[in-house]
């Protein structure tokens, strides 16, 4: 299963599809307009919380399967460094139960 991670300044969104002879088939959409403190989060950390968000609403995908993230930022660097935030870390700590690969948005097979 892929995950398309998309950030704007007011919202994000995550896209769940599946890939069945190379077409991708969207499950389930999630799109969340940002409101109080989350505007001012940093865009990277927008990132994260728009993985954190899926993985919260999706939950059964993410036990049942191996979730490929996609995303244009280097999210899997960010969440591994051992000096992120008090955010990124408890983000991180709750990812860990799952299944969660990264992979640059531009890696994709043409």
């Amino acid at each position: 299963m892929l995950l398309y991670l998309a950030v704007l300044e007011q919202a994000i969104s995550v896209v769940l599809v599946v890939e069945r002879q190379k077409v991708q088939i969207p499950i389930y959409y999630i799109s969340n307009a940002l409101a109080g403190v989350d505007p001012s989060y940093p865009l990277i950390e927008k990132f994260a919380y728009a993985l954190v968000l899926g993985s919260r609403k999706l939950h059964p995908y993410f036990k049942a399967h191996k979730v490929t993230t996609l995303a244009d930022r280097p999210l899997k660097n960010v969440l591994q460094k051992l000096y992120a935030s008090s955010k990124l870390a408890k983000w991180k700590v709750e990812l860990l139960q799952y299944k969660v690969n990264f992979k640059a948005r531009y890696d994709i097979d043409a």
